[in-house]
């Protein structure tokens, strides 16, 4: 796979974990949406109490400096539970409610005006096929939370979740047991009532605001949704990695053809190698008449596809010899062609040139992967823990054999090295090549 490549596919991974994040984030702490009730409010709104029951209570429902002001004469005399209550009515022209089951909490700005000791209760009536009867509310489930404001800090927060269905209410219905919970899918109504255990007295509740606060989409979801984006990508992913691994297949085999192609035309000449090459007796590579018979022939280039060599010199050795003396000079060539040949490939063939010049030919290799290996080689000897802490440094010149002669295919490579150590030494200079 290309540099290219990889870094298209790192861009692609950041991008979906970047996405990854801000949803989460934003699931978290942003993207809210607010169902509102305030003075503005189109829903109908109304007073109740429990004279439906039996009771005398009464209540009344006005608008005061843009609240709500509920009031109610508690009498607790015939009806065991007196209450008032102003209520919400959600449903629309179809007869329908809010769906609130992706809603989190209720935000309400609201207080008892007097007295302050006692409940209020806020409930959200849901409606359901299965249990609720259209037209008679009392069927309707109760979801509910009472509290005392009192004790609460303003404005007063109510998780849905907090909220719970009466006993009494569940027993009435005979509900299943998968019904008992609570639900929020089709609220018709949202009601602000008196606590329970009230006395009998005058009482005002003033009501600015009411919020319904909730996510857009519920954490199940996202997660849901963020996992099929990352399974797709994977999956797009491995379609493409089988494709290259595919591409890599067919390429190795013709590599292989082109490398069997090369070691029969090696083994041919192996016998004349073997007679005539010889080592260079302090560092055990090549020495300059040993790797010259890789060049015998005019008409290498053909035989030898995408022949590169470089040129290999060390930086200021001569000062390395005089600061240290002559043995610890040849230590350093001996460790120095050592560096080179653990760090090249096996059919790559290394020669110390001459003083502490060395020559790598690298038979089947493009220049542009012959200057890779080239700045690996500079890397490698650039941090090599040398003796004395020394500094060592080495200047390369590559290049790939073109139609021309080994003499000038030679020269050009030892042009770019004078070029590197022209430009400040310690880098990789590749040959230029011309026809004309």
């Amino acid at each position: 796979m290309t540099l290219q490549q990889e870094r298209q596919k790192a861009r692609l991974a950041a991008v979906l974990l970047l996405t990854t994040i801000i949803a989460i984030l934003l699931q978290a702490v942003g993207l809210r949406k607010t169902f509102v009730l305030d003075h503005q409010t189109s829903y109908v709104f109304n007073a109740i109490d429990d004279r439906a029951n039996g009771g005398e209570t009464t209540s009344s429902i006005s608008i005061v400096e843009d609240k709500f002001l509920l009031e109610c004469d508690i009498v607790k005399a015939t009806y065991q539970w007196p209450y008032c209550e102003i209520s919400f009515n959600l449903a629309d022209e179809e007869n329908r409610g809010v769906d609130f089951s992706k809603y989190e909490y209720i935000k309400l700005w609201l207080r008892y005006v007097t007295p302050t000791d006692t409940g209020i209760r806020v409930q959200l009536r849901n409606y359901d096929d299965l249990y609720s009867t259209a037209g008679d509310d009392t069927t309707y489930k109760y979801n509910l939370i009472e509290f005392y404001e009192r004790n609460t800090p303003y404005p007063i927060i109510v998780p849905l979740k907090s909220m719970h269905v009466p006993t009494w209410w569940l027993v009435s219905q005979e509900l299943p047991l998968d019904k008992i919970g609570t639900e929020f899918h089709d609220v018709r109504s949202l009601e602000i009532a008196t606590g329970s255990a009230i006395e009998s007295g005058h009482y005002k509740i003033e009501i600015e605001r009411i919020e319904v606060v909730g996510k857009y989409m519920s954490d199940r979801v996202l997660y849901l949704v963020l996992l099929c984006i990352w399974g797709l990508a994977a999956f797009v992913y491995l379609i493409f990695k089988a494709g290259y691994i595919k591409s890599e297949l067919k390429l190795s085999e013709r590599r292989q053809k082109e490398l069997e192609a090369l070691n029969r035309l090696l083994n041919v000449k192996s016998r004349k190698l073997e007679e005539k090459l010889s080592r260079d007796p302090l560092t055990g590579v090549l020495n300059r008449d040993g790797i010259a018979e890789l060049f015998n022939g005019t008409d290498y280039s053909q035989k030898v596809p995408k022949l590169s060599i470089m040129f290999i010199d060390i930086d200021h050795f001569k000062k390395i010899n005089d600061n240290y003396g002559h043995n610890f000079g040849d230590a350093v060539l001996v460790k120095f062609a050592q560096v080179l040949s653990e760090n090249t490939r096996e059919n790559d063939i290394l020669a110390r040139w001459g003083g502490e010049e060395f020559v790598l030919a690298c038979p089947n290799t493009e220049l542009s992967f012959a200057s890779q290996l080239a700045e690996k080689l500079r890397k490698c000897i650039e941090n090599y823990g040398w003796p004395h802490a020394l500094p060592l440094t080495a200047s390369f010149g590559v290049a790939q054999m073109q139609k021309e002669s080994p003499t000038d295919f030679i020269e050009r490579a030892d042009k770019a090295l004078y070029t590197a150590k022209a430009q400040g030494r310690n880098r990789v200079v590749v040959a230029g090549w011309s026809q004309l």
